[in-house]
C-alpha cells in the first residue's frame, strides 16, 4: 500500500480533496468545509454536478449488476470513494467478494466505519496510478484465493490520472488477471484544446493539486489496449443506465467533445 507521505495532502483537512468533493456534491456527508467550499466552486462552472456524479455511479451500478448476472463473484475497484449509495458489496448476491481502494485515507478511515465486520469485503490505501501496490500485497489472495477471473472497475478515475498511468493501469491488470476477467470504465470525451469554461474547471483542480486530465475517446480507446470492447459496446453513461437527462447536451455545450461514457472490456 502507499505510505502516508507519499500524498501528503490527500488526507489533510485543510486542503480540499477531489473524492471528498465529489462526495459532497452526491449529497454526502463524509467532508469538510473546505472541500464544500471548493465543491461550490465546481457547481458554479458545472450547476448539473450533481446529474453527472450520480451517472457515474449508476453506471458502475449497471456495469456490476451486467457482470454479476454473468458470473462474476470477484470484484477489484480501484479509485472506489466511499462504499455507499449502492456500491458494489450491496448490489451482488451475498457471498461476492469485493476489494475496495482509494488514494484518501480519510476516505479509507469512513470506509471501514461503513463496511464493519462484512467478511466478504475490504477497503485498503491505494494509488490508483500503482495498482501493483494493491495486486502484489496479500489482499487478493485472502478473499479470493487462487482466482483471477475478476471484475476490475476504473470508474471516474481516468480523466485523474496522466495517459502514462492509464497506460500501465491497464496492462497491469491485464497482466494479472485471469483469461476471463473483464474490467469496466467511463471517461470523458473532451477536447484537446478546451473552451474557457473547461479550462477554468481544469484550473480548480490543479489548485487542488489534482489535476484532470482532458482527453479524446480516440486517445483513450488507444490507452486500454491491449483489452478489447465487450459488448454492448461504448455509450454514454444515460444510455447505459436508460434515463434521459440533458447532461451530455449542457456539457458539450460548455466543453464540445461527446460527453462522458462507459464500456465494459474483456481479453
Amino acid at each position: 500500500m502507499i505510505k502516508e507521505n507519499d500524498f501528503p495532502s490527500i488526507s489533510n483537512a485543510d486542503k480540499p480533496n477531489a473524492g471528498r468533493i465529489y462526495d459532497y456534491i452526491l449529497g454526502g456527508n463524509h467532508n469538510f468545509e473546505i472541500d464544500r467550499m471548493a465543491a461550490q466552486k465546481v457547481l458554479e462552472l458545472l450547476p448539473f454536478a450533481p446529474q453527472l456524479f450520480r451517472l457515474i455511479r449508476w453506471f458502475l451500478r449497471e456495469a456490476v449488476m451486467r457482470l454479476s448476472s454473468q458470473g462474476y463473484k470477484h470484484f477489484i475497484d480501484f479509485a472506489s470513494g466511499l462504499p455507499t449509495m449502492d456500491h458494489i458489496h450491496e448490489v451482488t448476491p451475498k457471498g461476492t467478494k469485493v476489494i475496495y481502494s482509494d488514494i484518501d485515507s480519510v476516505v479509507v478511515a469512513y470506509a471501514h466505519d461503513i463496511i464493519k465486520d462484512n467478511p466478504d469485503v475490504k477497503f485498503v490505501h491505494c494509488n490508483a496510478g500503482v495498482p501493483e501496490e494493491l495486486l502484489d500485497s496479500d489482499i487478493p489472495e485472502q478473499l479470493f484465493g487462487n482466482n483471477r477471473d475478476a471484475a476490475v472497475g476504473f470508474n471516474g478515475i481516468a480523466y485523474f490520472l496522466p495517459d502514462d498511468k492509464v497506460a500501465h493501469f491497464m496492462r497491469t491488470l491485464y497482466d494479472w488477471t485471469g483469461d476471463n476477467a473483464k474490467l469496466f470504465f467511463c471517461d470523458t470525451d473532451a477536447p484537446e484544446n478546451p473552451k474557457e469554461d473547461l479550462q477554468r474547471f481544469l484550473e480548480i483542480y490543479k489548485k487542488l493539486n489534482q489535476p484532470v486530465y482532458s482527453r479524446k475517446k480516440e486517445k483513450m480507446l488507444e490507452l486500454i489496449k491491449p483489452w478489447k470492447v465487450d459488448d454492448p459496446g461504448i455509450m454514454l453513461l444515460e444510455d447505459w443506465v436508460d434515463v434521459k437527462t440533458k447532461v451530455t447536451e449542457e456539457l458539450t455545450g460548455k466543453w464540445q467533445g461527446g460527453g462522458i461514457y462507459g464500456a465494459i472490456l474483456k481479453k
